[in-house]
């Protein structure tokens, strides 16, 4: 019996081979028709007498990635998204409660999704070659778990383990993976598939540790204090902007204070509402789809992640002569996402770089610049500047800035320090895409505008940024800034109009 995307080999042992071999694709991918027809091929095999075990393999070169994006992308409605998540991890649980043996044959490259589908797996053995190794990006930056990861892997390797390994970019190869206890063997690729028939034919039933007991909660002493310092940290640093973090942590929280069946469904609910999250779908857009052949010269890209950052750090140095307070400014910096806060960015930068970005309404930054140099506080270089420096280290905001640039006594809401920080950057993208890029592909100068001109990633770009924002509403917002902080606030009303 074969499908059009899976082979299923049945020996004479017994043994089920289920073969992943996506038509069409250079990687195994999980879309509509791969989900219907693994469907079908468990619900009529499942309940074979002649079948003793699966082992779940690939016929390419890597094992699997998960889900397709590009289809996930087609699933608007949240029921459809919901329903379909959800089928597959029905699907995948009926094959793991079965009793029957259910083996891996790991070879190849793997990510997130792949691992997901390895860790429904009673037993997982990898081979040992360079190639074979699970990739996984910062959820931060892409999709959390969606095929019951949030669930299994927290409990068979622990949560702070989990968080780890799925906030940060890791690419662990096949020892990595045994010594974190993500896979059970490793052996000669030439060896796999008998291996995995060993196990089968030496375990007449199998059983994952949760369907056992419940192994793990997140009210345990050591869970419930991580949780907490991580959520407060992950807060603080990201203000919600990367949704996937909040929805992994929700998943893993809410689930591991259940039964798995229930984790699956509280996973399947939390994907789909960020699957329609609109900044989740823009920058995975950009992030993920933006495919172009157009070679973009380094120096221009340079050019305007120069421009760019000496604008924000302008921004930045405008709002303290306003007498907006220093870790206000510092702090409104860092919620949004950027690399650097604003004082800080303008250290490092060196403050005479600011001085171009400044005009005849700023003569009280240029004078600010001034009494600083004076006095040898010319940021990084002289170890002094908006801050103290040692060997090059950031130690704390200067002391006597706030007697140089006293802060006023009514301080604005940290919102409009974010808004007035972004916006500028935005206006100065917008900018440099018309005067220095010249390329007239906006999609392409989102790319790159999150992936090498330090914009912030959750943005998607600043095309992407305003079509979610609202061009109306951006132009109205520009309007008022303008009146009050001058001509880098006005946008080109035709480019504004291409959007």
């Amino acid at each position: 019996m074969n499908a059009n995307n899976i082979n299923i080999i049945i020996d004479k042992e017994g043994i089920c081979n289920l073969v992943f071999d996506s038509k069409n694709q250079e990687h195994n991918l999980f879309n509509g028709e791969v989900i219907n027809e693994l469907s079908e091929i468990i619900d009529s095999v499942i309940n074979d007498t002649n079948i003793i075990g699966f082992i779940i393999s690939s016929a390419k070169k890597s094992f699997h990635h998960g889900y397709d994006l590009k289809y996930l992308y087609t699933l608007n409605n949240a029921g459809e998204i919901f329903d379909q998540i959800y089928k597959l991890s029905k699907t995948l649980r009926k094959l793991e409660i079965s009793r029957k043996p259910v083996v891996c044959a790991i070879s190849g490259s793997s990510n997130l999704g792949g691992l997901e589908l390895i860790l429904h797996c009673h037993y997982k053995i990898a081979d040992n070659s360079n190639s074979t190794n699970i990739s996984i990006n910062n959820v931060k930056y892409d999709l959390c778990p969606n095929i019951g990861g949030s669930q299994r892997l927290p409990r068979s390797i622990g949560v702070s383990d989990t968080l780890d390994l799925l906030l940060n970019d890791n690419t662990l190869s096949t020892k990595d993976a045994y010594d974190k206890k993500i896979i059970d063997e490793i052996t000669n690729k030439e060896q796999l598939f008998e291996r995995c028939k060993i196990f089968i034919k030496n375990n007449k039933e199998s059983y994952q540790i949760w369907d056992k007991k419940q192994n793990i909660s997140p009210f345990e002493e050591k869970n419930l204090g991580y949780f907490i310092s991580k959520i407060a940290m992950l807060h603080a640093e990201n203000a919600d902007l990367y949704p996937s973090v909040k929805i992994l942590m929700s998943s893993i929280f809410e689930g591991l204070n259940t039964d798995v069946n229930t984790g699956l469904k509280i996973e399947a609910r939390h994907f789909t509402w960020l699957l329609n999250h609109k900044e989740t779908r823009s920058m995975l857009k950009t992030l993920k789809f933006t495919k172009s052949r157009k070679k973009v010269d380094e120096n221009i890209i340079k050019l305007c992640k120069k421009s760019l950052e000496e604008n924000y750090s302008a921004e930045g140095v405008k709002l303290l002569i306003e007498g907006v307070a220093a870790p206000l400014i510092e702090n409104a910096g860092k919620r949004l996402g950027f690399i650097d806060s604003p004082l800080a960015s303008a250290d490092k930068l060196e403050l005479q770089s600011l001085i171009p970005h400044l005009d005849s309404k700023d003569a009280a930054v240029s004078a600010l610049i001034r009494s600083m140099q004076k006095i040898n506080r010319k940021g990084c270089s002289t170890n002094k500047g908006f801050y103290d420096y040692k060997d090059n280290k950031k130690l704390k905001l200067w002391h006597g800035l706030k007697d140089l640039i006293p802060p006023s006594n009514k301080q604005p809401e940290i919102s409009f320090v974010e808004q007035r920080l972004l916006f500028s950057c935005i206006n100065n993208m917008l900018y440099n895409y018309t005067k220095i890029f010249k390329n007239n592909d906006q999609n392409l100068f989102d790319y790159l505008s999150i992936t090498k001109m330090s914009l912030p990633t959750w943005t998607g770009g600043p095309f992407s940024w305003i079509k979610n924002f609202n061009v109306k509403k951006f132009n109205i917002i520009n309007k008022e800034f303008e009146k009050s902080q001058g001509s880098r606030f006005i946008v080109d009303q035709k480019l504004l109009d291409s959007i």
